[in-house]
């Protein structure tokens, strides 16, 4: 690092300070004149056919207005891949956080209070939270357009799983169940749309995580030309993947809200609407059957993955088009059997989170691969050592890892080295020696109750204990075969030599403006100081694909760099031209 003037030098956060001191303005914060409110109508109910509503005379008020779904001039149904997800229900109910309609008006808690007048008159359907049942003849359908309740399935074959078990020395089977996970964070969900070009176009502020994606689903909400829908992200009190489709949709009502009222109109959602809207992880619901050799080598693995994908597609699409690569981890398998499904239920949707589609098949493989190293006696290391990616290796999809580094034992080596593990597994294991193990326990003919003997239970004085573990795991950075990889930088010198700096990528929290300006400083030779990192517009800026799967720093870092040298390269040449210097 010595090699560089800015870059890995200790440098003050641009947003560090009105964080800490409490002066940054995040959505919920803007007040501007004539701002209106707009609160959800929802029904307490998780699946059931919308027969009809009745305001109780709210219509009838002059200072009140009600957005439904017959004020949606095009698109009524939204998504990233599969166009499941109504802005406002009209036909069905297929989750709790189901919006049927919209109270906009001059004051928020009036019109909550209001909302508890509107009656909705629906008749109950089967209610399906069972993932697994999703696809009986008898399940209810949650989509009535499609045949079933099927999103997508990845079927990944290599060499012959069966010849593999039948080879092998052991065989092992687990099912492994990871449970839905709310984002949770900070700052719950904020947009204010304003009405622009008399009632022809809008403008956008909002606490989103990918505001050209917004603009997308807007525009096609609206039927207006990308040119004619504004978005400007406001601060964010984070995300990690967590305000994209939700904030999307209520970007779209708050704008059809406003080309109505022709006045700004805010939604702001308070905690118990966020977790209960928002989307989740994915439950992951995983069997895996494994066979191995005596001498620690993996020789097959069977696995079959069920992801609850809740009432709408969402992206579960490309979630589980990870997990198919990832679901066999870091490890060279000659035989390879896995079939990665998502289907629909009457759950909450789930969608991005951070780890997408990884975190569920690691807990997984880098469990069961714990459980083979005690059945063979060795370390977790030794298995991992053994199994592990290296050059020449091939992938459970065909990759062959050539051409590049392959360097997973190279980590594992500097992992154990400086966490000191040779030595505290084995001190670690002779302090817990009398700790009982219910390894197998559930596997076990005696124990088919699930019951716990009195041997097999820990006394409190004894539940504080030391250990260490290890997993590994491989994940790409960027979009890869999700999208084309592209991202746009606009870099300004202004006379006294300072600069303006923007890229189409969002930050979200993950320090984007200070590692952009680090980058942009660093090739021009000036201050970071001297940089003046801009808010994204997506009137300013060419659309840079979104924010998510690492790519920022890659990616947004990439175009910055080039931005910069292009700039300096023509400095030094105005420069030579100006002092007829070589």
């Amino acid at each position: 690092m010595e090699k560089f003037e800015v870059v890995g030098k200790p440098v003050q956060r641009q947003d560090a300070r009105g964080k800490v001191t409490g002066s940054t303005k995040y959505t919920d914060d803007y007040s501007v004149p004539e701002l209106l409110h707009a609160v959800m109508i929802r029904v307490p109910v998780a699946h059931a056919e919308i027969t009809g509503m009745d305001f109780n005379g709210i219509e009838k008020r002059s200072d009140i207005v009600i957005c439904d779904h017959r004020d949606i001039p095009a698109q009524k149904k939204v998504g990233p891949i599969k166009q499941d997800q109504p802005i406002f229900s009209w036909e069905k109910i297929v989750t709790p956080g189901d919006v049927v309609a919209m109270l906009v008006g001059g004051n928020r808690e009036e019109l909550y209070s209001l909302t508890k007048l509107v009656k909705v008159s629906y008749n109950e359907l089967p209610v399906l939270t069972d993932p697994l049942k999703a696809m009986d003849a008898d399940a209810p359908r949650i989509h009535p357009q499609f045949e079933n309740n099927f999103i997508v399935h990845y079927p990944l074959r290599k060499g012959d799983v069966e010849k593999g078990f039948a080879e092998c020395d052991g065989i092992i089977e687990e099912t492994y169940t990871t449970q839905n996970i709310e984002h949770a964070y900070i700052e719950p969900e904020s947009v204010i749309a304003f009405p622009l070009d008399k009632g022809e176009g809008v403008k956008i502020l909002g606490s989103i995580q990918n505001p050209f994606t917004c603009r997308k689903v807007v525009a096609l909400v609206l039927g207006l030309p990308l040119t004619k829908v504004r978005v400007v992200q406001a601060e964010m009190g984070g995300s990690f993947g967590g305000k994209d489709d939700t904030m999307n949709i209520l970007a779209a009502r708050a704008a059809i809200a406003a080309l109505k009222t022709r006045r700004p109109v805010k939604i702001s959602f308070n905690r118990e609407e966020s977790i209960l809207e928002s989307y989740k992880r994915h439950p992951y619901y995983m069997h895996y059957k494994v066979g191995y050799n005596n001498d620690g080598k993996l020789k097959a693995m069977k696995i079959d993955i069920t992801a609850d994908g809740g009432a709408y597609a969402s992206m579960s699409p490309f979630v589980t088009w990870r997990t198919v690569v990832q679901a066999t981890g870091p490890y060279e398998v000659e035989h390879v059997c896995t079939d990665v499904k998502a289907v629909y239920t009457n759950n909450p949707y789930t969608g991005a989170m951070r780890g997408f589609g990884s975190p569920q098949p690691i807990f997984a493989q880098e469990s069961i691969m714990d459980e083979i190293s005690i059945r063979l006696n060795m370390t977790p290391d030794k298995i991992r050592e053994i199994n592990g990616f290296k050059s020449g290796s091939k992938t459970a999809s065909g990759q062959i890892l050539d051409n590049h580094q392959v360097n997973l034992d190279t980590v594992i080596k500097a992992a154990l080295v400086e966490s000191g593990y040779e030595e505290k597994w084995p001190a670690y294991a002779k302090e817990n020696a009398d700790v009982p193990s219910i390894i197998g326990f559930a596997n076990s003919s005696e124990n088919k109750k699930y019951i716990l003997d009195e041997a097999q239970l820990i006394t409190p004085e004894k539940t504080w204990r030391k250990g260490i573990g290890m997993a590994a795991s491989y994940r790409g950075c960027s979009l890869g075969a999700e999208g084309i990889d592209t991202t746009s930088a606009y870099l300004s010198v202004q006379l006294d030599g300072t600069a303006y700096l923007i890229c189409g990528l969002a930050e979200n929290g993950q320090g984007l403006r200070t590692t952009f300006s680090l980058v942009a400083a660093e090739v021009l030779g000036i201050p970071v100081e001297k940089i003046h990192y801009l808010e994204l517009d997506t009137a300013i800026v060419p659309d840079s694909g979104p924010t998510v799967a690492s790519r920022s720093t890659l990616m947004g870092g990439g175009a910055v760099k080039n931005a910069a040298e292009i700039v300096k390269d023509r400095i030094q040449k105005s420069v030579a031209l100006k002092w007829n210097a070589p």
